[in-house]
């Protein structure tokens, strides 16, 4: 059990660093317009996913194999008035190597080679299913 525990520490750790905070992803761009939320990065990324939760159990999650993804929050179901989490996440076209690779069965064609990941996240306040331009501003300066 306790050989688990650590396996499992380690993998969260090896997770945790390596994803790449929102200010270092050069060239991403989101939009929060209406009840659309959109989130670009550049032709260096692919496979996002873009998920966003909030009041009373809301949640939404949309996949692009293209490097942007969008929600539109009232199509989604976004009714209730409140603070708004969004998280992004996708591959770059960076590749590192795993030190330790296994054998999956698939050749050596991909011997240990990864795409890196990123993550970008936030919040922002919505009312009735539209973005609150001026209380998310108020939120990014605290």
């Amino acid at each position: 059990m306790q050989k688990s525990l650590h396996f499992l520490a380690g993998l969260l750790a090896m997770g945790i660093t390596g994803f790449a905070g929102a200010n270092e992803i050069p060239g991403a761009q989101s939009t929060m317009r209406g009840s659309e939320v959109r989130i670009a990065l550049g032709n260096d990324y692919s496979g996002v996913t873009l998920s966003i939760s909030g009041p009373n159990g809301f949640y939404a999650k949309t996949f692009s194999k293209g490097s942007s993804a969008s929600i539109d929050l009232i199509r989604a179901g976004a009714r209730e008035s409140g603070l708004y989490t969004y998280e992004l996440t996708a591959a770059s076209s960076e590749t590192t190597i795993d030190p330790n690779p296994m054998n999956n069965g698939r050749g050596s064609a991909d011997a240990g080679a990864t795409k890196v990941p990123v993550m970008l996240s936030g919040s922002f306040y919505a009312e009735g299913g539209l973005i609150d331009d001026k209380a998310s501003q108020a939120e990014e300066k605290n």
